[in-house]
């Protein structure tokens, strides 16, 4: 049970990716630099080894997904479990990290209502 609710989360995720209403193709940023430009953490999800292999094979360690947001703008993080436990700076760092997308609102695509912009 658990494990399909992470699934859900995960591909939901991924959808709201790539979903039309963003603007531009993703940017790169580390974390930190984020943070610094006052992105909140809105969502910390994670991943186990073996649903994050199912993504991308590569993958040796438990995943974080790390969800940010500041105005329009939406990141997202792929963390290594055990640098997201210890806040390992070089990690956190990584300048290629987590990858942005800058969101416009338009008159076509509003926020539903009570949500703010």
């Amino acid at each position: 049970m658990r494990s399909a609710g992470l699934r859900i989360l995960f591909v939901a995720t991924l959808g709201l990716m790539s979903t039309a209403a963003w603007a531009q193709e993703p940017q790169q940023s580390s974390f930190t630099a984020l943070l610094a430009k006052d992105y909140e953490v809105k969502a910390v999800t994670l991943v186990p080894l073996e649903v994050a292999k199912r993504a991308t094979a590569s993958v040796k360690t438990d995943t974080v997904v790390v969800t940010l947001q500041n105005k329009q703008s939406v990141a997202v993080c792929y963390i290594a479990f055990a640098n997201w436990a210890f806040m390992n700076r070089s990690s956190l760092d990584t300048p290629t990290l987590c990858e942005v997308r800058e969101g416009s609102a338009t008159a076509a695509n509003p926020p539903p209502p009570g949500t703010t912009p």
